[in-house]
C-alpha cells in the first residue's frame, strides 16, 4: 500500500500525496481531480522551500541554530487545513482532525523520528 493510501486512512483525510520540489505530483490519492492534486503539489512545492528559506534566514540572523531545519507546515481554515511534512501532504476536514496525529503520520512516511531525523 502507498504512503498516500495510508495517510488517507487518517480521521478527516481528504486528499494525500507526495510531491517533487519542482512541484509535481510523484504520488496521489483522495477526492480530488488529477488538476487539483498537481496545483496542490506545487502549492506545496512553493511553500516548504519558503519555509526552508526562512528558515535559514532566521538562523544567520539570529545566530542560533535550529531554524534552518524546516520540516514541515500547516494552514488551516474553518473547514480544511494542509498540512505538510518533507515532500508528503494531507488535506484534512479541520471538524475531525488531529493535526498531531497527521504530523505525527507524515513524519513516519518521511522518514522522520521525533528527534526530527532522518
Amino acid at each position: 500500500m502507498s504512503a498516500a493510501s495510508d495517510l488517507l486512512k487518517l480521521p478527516g483525510a481528504i486528499a494525500a500525496g507526495q510531491f517533487s520540489r519542482k512541484g509535481q505530483v510523484d504520488e496521489f490519492a483522495g477526492s480530488l481531480a488529477e488538476n487539483e492534486a498537481l496545483l496542490l503539489a506545487g502549492l506545496c512545492s512553493a511553500i516548504a522551500l519558503t519555509m526552508e528559506m526562512q528558515g535559514k534566514l532566521l538562523d544567520r540572523l539570529t545566530g542560533k541554530s535550529g531554524w534552518r531545519d524546516c520540516y514541515g507546515w500547516a494552514t488551516w481554515g474553518p473547514e480544511a487545513g494542509i498540512v505538510s511534512v518533507g515532500e508528503s501532504f494531507c488535506v484534512m476536514q479541520t471538524g475531525p482532525a488531529s493535526f498531531n496525529e497527521v504530523f505525527q503520520a507524515l513524519r513516519g512516511a518521511e522518514g522522520i523520528d521525533k528527534a526530527g531525523s532522518k
